[in-house]
């Protein structure tokens, strides 16, 4: 993807990813913020309209799942799964007191 940084080809691949989990179905803005793990659902606005600045994606106006990927990326996948679909393992710290040791 030429002239894209690296957080839009992030986003780029989750959309896409995204799309080949739900059936071409384009995620919301809300979705895509959460999917990349950003706050502010007007910064994935901002990147979307640079994105098709550049070429990458069309939107249409006013639409809320109306993301056409014009240079699709390559998404990695176990088992025909794009990987934005394997959820994360949360860890946790266990901590114990002094009795229990």
């Amino acid at each position: 993807m030429i002239g894209l940084t690296a957080r839009q080809l992030e986003l780029l691949r989750f959309i896409r990813g995204y799309q080949i989990a739900n059936g071409g179905v384009s995620p919301t803005l809300v979705e895509c913020a959460a999917g990349i793990g950003i706050q502010s659902k007007s910064m994935i606005h901002t990147m979307l309209a640079s994105m098709e600045e550049r070429g990458a994606v069309r939107t249409l106006r006013g639409k809320v799942r109306a993301i056409e990927i014009i240079e699709t990326p390559s998404i990695p996948s176990i088992s025909g799964v794009p990987l934005y679909a394997v959820p994360l393992v949360a860890t946790r710290f266990a901590t114990f007191s002094q009795e229990r040791l």
